[in-house]
């Protein structure tokens, strides 16, 4: 995203934050779930060419739905992301050991396992569920974990998470500048956090399927664990009434894959079925909004996301 938004309009941005960050802190659960969902509600007709591209996404990875469900499927979508949105505003004033009392672990001896083999872990996740609060509730679990991002293009806001990344412990790499970075974490047996599911540029990545369609996917997660003979493992973050769950599976070692599987489009058409596969079964808890199919011929590229 671009950093050349006026001053202005960011002292405005970040002040408005502010001051619903400091309702969200004082909210009760229940009074936070109310106004995210209000407040995704809304997001939906004022974001309205994007949720145009979402009922165009849905239709086309559900053909066999009717309308109706798939129109409902995408209104508790906007209402789940409101109420994550919050959230996370929340979380980014708890300690982790709360954020992890809120978010439990579900097969966390993944985790444990994967790091005694040493040669680092690849943890893959998607926009899906809560991914936010996800990647604070690991950090209460693990060390040594590194992570990629995109720079916000308001400072005051970017200013406000690096100081919460430094608080986490965690290494926050530009996606950028993020090949190094990573590569030398997973020498270091580091835990790399990486959600590979949204749309790249040809020219960095492959034409794979991703929920039955051909999507531009990055392999940069394939081509580092097999360099580095990583143990792959796939994490998302389920919201419940009273917080979320972290479940762990589908660990992959690459150790023990066979020739033909020891190759940077197989594996990463492995992870695009694992993460379509958990999309498919709760697809209300998906990014619909984002143009995943960009690039492909299959997509209509919407404005000011």
């Amino acid at each position: 995203m671009s950093r050349s938004k006026n001053r202005l309009l960011q002292r405005v941005e970040y002040a408005a934050y502010r001051s619903v960050a400091a309702l969200v802190r004082r909210a009760g659960d229940e009074s936070l779930a109310r106004w995210g969902t209000r407040f995704g509600a809304l997001s939906r007709r004022v974001l309205r060419r994007r949720d145009r591209l979402a009922m165009r996404n849905l239709r086309a990875a559900f053909p066999s739905k009717p309308e109706a469900e798939l129109r409902e499927t995408l209104d508790e979508c906007w209402r789940h992301f409101g109420r994550e949105m919050l959230a996370f505003v929340k979380a980014q004033s708890m300690s982790l050991e709360d954020i992890a009392r809120s978010c439990p672990f579900v097969n966390a001896e993944l985790i444990q396992e994967a790091r005694s083999r040493g040669n680092g872990i690849v943890l893959i996740s998607a926009h899906y569920g809560g991914w936010e609060i996800a990647g604070l509730a690991v950090m209460a679990l693990v060390d040594n974990v590194r992570t990629v991002t995109r720079p916000l293009d308001n400072e005051f806001l970017e200013r406000d998470l690096a100081q919460l990344r430094a608080r986490t412990g965690a290494v926050v790499v530009d996606r950028r500048r993020a090949a190094r970075t990573l590569l030398k974490g997973l020498s270091d047996n580091a835990l790399v956090v990486i959600l590979p599911d949204q749309a790249v540029l040809p020219r960095e990545g492959i034409l794979v399927p991703f929920l039955g369609r051909e999507a531009w996917t990055t392999d940069a997660p394939a081509k580092m664990a097999l360099r580095h003979g990583s143990t792959i493992v796939f994490a998302f973050c389920i919201p419940q009434p009273t917080g979320h769950r972290l479940e762990f599976e589908e660990p992959i070692r690459v150790d023990q894959l066979s020739e033909a599987d020891r190759d940077p489009v197989a594996l990463t058409r492995r992870i695009n079925d694992v993460i379509s596969r958990r999309i498919a079964s709760r697809p209300d808890l998906w990014l619909w909004m984002h143009d995943r199919w960009k690039g492909t011929g299959e997509s209509e590229a919407a404005d000011g996301y």
